[in-house]
Parts: C-alpha cells; structure tokens; sequence
C-alpha cells in the first residue's frame, strides 16, 4: 500500500458530467515527463509505489494522482524536480509515450458504462441546481459580500506581488464504482489556517471561494484550486500554501469539521440566508434530496458495471511482461531522477 500520510493525493480527471480534466495543468508545465498507457491500474500503482520510494529516498517531495473510477495511483509528480509520470487509460485522447502499450479493441462496453453514469450525474445536477433556486430566493448577497472582503483582507491584506499568481486545476474528491472518494486530509494536513465553509446548495460557497483565489492571484500567490467533479465551474477548495491556508466547502459528501488549533467554520446559511428557510421549505427540499440520491447511486452502479468491463478487458489482453514493466520503470526513473 501506497504510504499516503507523505503526500498530497488528489485527481486530474472526474466520472463526473462532463468529460476532460486538469492533466496539462499539472503536468503540461513540468520540464522532465514519462508517460504510460494501457497497463492494468494495479500493475501502473506498483510502478508508481516503487517511483515514490526513489523519491523518498532522494529527498524530494512528491504528489500522487489517483484514478477517478477505483482511486488506484496513476501518476507522481515532483514539484521540486519539475518532473512527473502519468498513465493514461486505454481511451486516453493524449499522446502516449514510447514503449508502452497501445489501446486495445473491445472498449465499448466500457465507454457505454462510463457514458451511462455521466448522464444520471447530469441528471442529479440538474436536481442539485433545484436545490439551489430555493435558497438563492432567500439569499442576503450583501452578507455574503461581506464576509467574503473580511477573508480578504484578513488573509491577504499584507500581501503583494509582482506577478499574477500560478494556478493548479485539480480534484480532491472522485464519484468511483466505490462511491464518494475524497483525500481532503492529505491535501489541507500541512495548512495552519483551514476554514471550513458550511451552507447549503446557492448559499455563495463556491463564490466565497472563487473570490478569495481570484484575490491571491492577483496578489502573486500560487494557488491550488479543486473543482467540484459534479460541476466543474464550482469550486470545492482553494490552498494557498505559501500562505498556510485553504477554504474548503465542508458539506456533503465531504464534510469536514475543525480537529486542531487554527481550524475554524464559517456557516453561511446561518449568516445569509433568511432563518426558517430549511423548515418552509422542507417539503421539496427533502423530495429533491431523494431523487438526487437516487441518480447518485443510479449513476455508482454503471461506474461499477465500467470497473468490471475494464477488469474483463484487460484480464483478456496480453499481461504485461514483468521485464517490460522493469525496464519502462527504469527509463521513467532515468528520466524523473536521472
């Protein structure tokens, strides 16, 4: 097992409604690249394991990439070293390196899973944004306004800089034929403020956020920003580690309450929305929630109907010679290290 306490963990790439990731934004920059393709997910986390054990041992920081349907590692990155690896699926629309594996046939039951379980996360969006409608009717945006400058400037106000700070895209959490999968702790571990945002669905958390990374950028901080896999223009987290803190939003399915010193809860539908708004609305509320759940579990069942095609097609391919992994981990190492 991967020594995860070491590492930040996060994702590229989502199950959720909309196809593509944040891979360029990770790695498209680094100066020193390798690329797998095709090997079964538990024979690339063991090349991975053993690359984490190089980095280990030569004393660089490391990051792990896990894969979105069953949370196995795909990929390290070495921020210090300008260098990362990645293995792409068998589908991958981007390039793939020499020497590796090439896409087989026999994918499409894969695909229709996948495709499946995008449209039921469509759909619970749609009911989500339902449930935001609701609370949007009885918002005090003026509140939300305010508490939003407060961070501001609390956080940022001595801050200046030169240039507009560097972004990182990414996911702490993945919808996986397991269910809801998240590595919140591992990425928020080595922060000394971590405020988390609490609401409702419409309550500004996305928007809290949006503002406060908007306002480090400005300001020359880097800053790493997780999406939210069911809606991609949502945000669910912003770290600015130069800084030493983050704002998460610390609701369902990743809620997350104070453990330490430092930790603190900013509870926006108790400060912005009109009291009695749950109550006198209960009624739908409690409907959408239902259907919402429904889709959700709808949409786990085809990711785990893809997880059992992908098993199928690569116990039926080729197994990957255990010289040929050897030598790729090694060209990787002389590459990463070299």
């Amino acid at each position: 097992m991967l020594q995860r306490q070491e590492a930040i963990h996060f994702f590229v790439d989502s199950t959720g409604p909309q196809a593509g990731g944040f891979y360029l934004s990770n790695f498209g920059g680094l100066q020193k690249r390798v690329a797998f393709s095709g090997w079964p997910h538990e024979v690339q986390e063991g090349v991975f394991e053993n690359l984490r054990k190089m980095a280990q041992q030569e004393g660089l920081a490391y990051e792990l990439v896990h894969h979105p349907l069953n949370d196995h590692v795909q990929g390290i990155r070495l921020p210090e070293a300008s260098a990362g690896a990645f293995g792409f699926d068998m589908d991958a629309d981007l390039v793939r390196g020499p020497g590796v594996l090439q896409p087989a046939d026999g994918l499409t039951a894969y695909r229709e899973a996948v495709s499946q379980a995008r449209a039921a996360f469509s759909q619970a969006r749609a009911i989500h944004n339902s449930q935001e409608r609701i609370y949007l009717e009885h918002m005090d945006f003026e509140a939300a306004d305010a508490i939003a400058d407060g961070l501001v400037k609390r956080l940022l106000g001595h801050k200046s800089g030169t240039r507009p700070g560097r972004e990182l895209h990414r996911f702490f959490g993945a919808a996986t034929a397991q269910g809801n999968q998240d590595h919140i702790p591992q990425v928020i571990a080595g922060l000394d403020c971590r405020i988390f945002i609490k609401g409702r669905p419409g309550t500004g958390k996305s928007t809290l956020l949006k503002k406060v990374c908007a306002a480090a950028l400005r300001r020359g901080c880097d800053v790493e920003i997780y999406h939210c896999a069911l809606d991609l223009a949502s945000l669910d987290l912003v770290a600015v580690r130069q800084l030493g803190f983050c704002l998460l939003d610390s609701t369902p399915p990743h809620e997350y309450f104070p453990t330490r010193e430092g930790d603190e809860i900013i509870d926006l539908y108790a400060r912005c929305v009109v009291p009695g708004t749950d109550e006198a609305h209960a009624g739908e509320l409690n409907k959408l929630e239902g259907e919402y759940k429904q889709l959700v579990q709808k949409a786990t069942s085809h990711l785990q109907e893809a997880q059992e095609a992908l098993t199928k097609l690569h116990a039926a391919q080729p197994q990957p010679d255990p010289a040929a992994i050897e030598a790729e981990q090694e060209r990787a190492a002389q590459v990463l290290f070299g």
